[in-house]
């Protein structure tokens, strides 16, 4: 399995790649995944059903149409050449998602406005092509537009949105060929909105991108075009994420270090709306044993198996039970009490999954994000009527 499994024992049963989906292992072998897109989902219960719900006007949920789906739907694919007994990951972003295979090969569906299905045409796709890889995958990122491969012998590919220099080819020209990063012996990666992470065996963050909000340098300039060493401050890195405009690290202690855009507190703690360029660990009760950020939120699962949450929280996307005025952020509060064992934010909501299999969600539903037949938005974290654990 071309999936790599992070070596941090407070990880638990999470097997992990960063912004694919999240696998999780019963203690009979059997597996489920969760995948958060933009507006929308996937997953796949221990029968190996895969189903999808919430936004598709770009054609990203892969059913060869642009109807969107209020009700969780199974999964059908026009594409005779995916055969998805052997897809072992879903990867999703905004507007598009990727079937990543055993092979190490994928198959990409919805829009390809910024190229990431290495498509030439600009065009959305409700059926899955052929992604074109010069080597397999063996982990996957994606941001907002672009997209990042880490191959089995550490190198990194990059294409898609290039505005702010993310694609680290120099340029910031969008392109649907991959462009090999001169970067050796990588074992992680993340994709902020506009800018990308990877950190090698030697514990050496590079990051290249976007540079508004100082998340890869505290110097002036807007982006980084290239790749550069990003000062960390010396964390004891575990696990990489981003968010929009902001960096997350989680290190082997369990504790969670932040900075770049603080705009609706997203880094987890006050600092009056200002940008911060140095890490700060987030003031939390327990070590983390998972992170999960998107956009300008943030999710966390502490080792009691509670959920905490923090950042936007407009539509009640925290979980918290409550909604805040906009362009007011919301501190770490707790969302849910124990037993979470999977999380992933998306556009303005959450999903989450208990021990038991139960699904929960969260937030906005414009798209049928909830996923339960409705277009009702919810700002407790609550059963949709799904549970992925089946005989």
């Amino acid at each position: 399995m071309l999936k790599k499994i992070l070596g941090f024992a407070l990880l638990l049963c999470l097997l992990v790649s960063p912004a694919s989906a999240l696998v999780y292992e019963l203690e009979d072998g059997r597996t489920v995944m969760v995948s958060v897109g933009g507006s929308f989902a996937y997953s796949r219960d221990t029968a190996g059903n895969i189903r999808v719900w919430g936004d598709n006007q770009f054609g990203q949920l892969g059913k060869g149409n642009t109807k969107q789906s209020f009700a969780v739907a199974d999964f059908k694919t026009k594409q005779a050449e995916l055969d998805v007994s052997h897809m072992v990951d879903v990867v999703t972003a905004t507007d598009f998602s990727f079937m990543w295979m055993d092979d190490g090969s994928m198959f990409g569906v919805g829009s390809n406005v910024y190229l990431p299905l290495t498509m030439p045409q600009d065009i959305s796709y409700s059926t899955h092509v052929r992604v074109n890889l010069p080597e397999p995958a063996a982990a996957v990122a994606t941001g907002f537009g672009h997209v990042l491969i880490l191959t089995e012998n550490g190198e990194v590919y990059a294409w898609g949105r290039n505005s702010q220099g993310q694609v680290g080819n120099g340029k910031t020209v969008k392109t649907n060929v991959p462009y090999k990063l001169p970067l050796q012996n990588i074992v992680q990666i993340a994709c902020g909105g506009k800018f990308s992470l990877a950190l090698d065996k030697d514990g050496v963050l590079w990051g290249w991108g976007d540079n508004e909000y100082h998340q890869l340098s505290p110097d002036s300039h807007p982006y980084q075009p290239t790749p550069a060493p990003v000062d960390y401050g010396g964390v004891d890195i575990a696990y990489i994420d981003a968010g929009d405009a902001s960096v997350v690290l989680l290190d082997k202690n369990g504790v969670l270090w932040t900075w770049g855009r603080n705009h609706v507190q997203e880094l987890g703690y006050d600092t009056n709306g200002q940008t911060t360029s140095a890490p700060r660990p987030v003031p939390l009760p327990l070590p983390v044993t998972f992170v999960a950020a998107y956009s300008y939120q943030t999710y966390a699962i502490l080792t009691d198996g509670s959920l905490w949450s923090w950042g936007n929280n407009t539509y009640g996307q925290l979980g918290q039970g409550f909604r805040t005025a906009s362009g007011l952020g919301v501190l770490p509060g707790k969302a849910y009490d124990k037993d979470v064992v999977l999380v992933q934010g998306g556009s303005l909501y959450c999903v989450a999954m208990l021990k038991d299999g139960t699904i929960l969600t969260a937030g906005i539903s414009k798209f049928g994000q909830q996923g339960d037949g409705t277009d009702q938005t919810k700002p407790t974290l609550a059963p949709n009527g799904m549970n992925l654990i089946v005989n």
